[in-house]
């Protein structure tokens, strides 16, 4: 430590580690529910134009709601949805393949919070993320997951939770601000 309002961090970032955190960022799991909302839309589309198909070309009285075109529509809408979001899974899984290999394969990270400004200064550019209520924290078994902000422009990295005494007496006493002073919500990973 370099005094006692900052508080300073290096460690090396794995690679499986990394596309768990990327995974479960809150900005990729918003797109797997656009997905989702997506292929429900297409359902509906195709529901439609299937009755439309029905009653023109089968000459067939109209009706909304015809039990066999349903079923179908809900088949047709598990299938492109398991599909898209195994697709979606892969995509993702590459683009943190390619994150980790831009910004931390062979790096050491560091980090660094400041207890009087509320703030990291994350990675080797040094942007600044505050503890505020745009932080969210997912503690799972043996690292921490730290996402700024919900979109795209947001910031995402991970803190070992485990190492020497140094190291584990500098996690607690951030985790120790950053909850009990900002108020900063720490929840546990399923």
């Amino acid at each position: 430590m370099s005094n006692d309002s900052s508080i300073s961090l290096q460690y090396s970032v794995e690679k499986e580690d990394y596309i768990k955190l990327f995974s479960r960022s809150p900005f990729v799991k918003r797109l797997r529910y656009f997905a989702i909302a997506a292929n429900f839309l297409l359902m509906i589309i195709v529901y439609f134009a299937m009755v439309f198909v029905d009653v023109v070309l089968l000459n067939k009285e109209p009706a909304i709601f015809q039990v066999n075109l349903l079923i179908f529509s809900v088949v047709i809408f598990i299938i492109s949805c398991v599909y898209t979001l195994l697709k979606y899974k892969n995509l993702s899984k590459k683009q943190a393949e390619e994150n980790y290999e831009d910004r931390y394969r062979g790096r050491i990270f560091s980090l660094e919070y400041n207890k009087h400004s509320s703030e990291f200064l994350v990675g080797n550019r040094k942007r600044r993320v505050p503890a505020n209520n745009e932080l969210e924290i997912v503690k799972t078994e043996r690292k921490l997951f730290v996402y700024w902000r919900k979109d795209k422009d947001g910031e995402i990295f991970l803190i070992p939770t485990h190492g020497d005494e140094c190291h584990m007496t500098k996690v607690n006493s951030i985790m120790y601000d950053v909850r009990s002073k900002r108020k900063v919500k720490i929840r546990t990973a399923i």
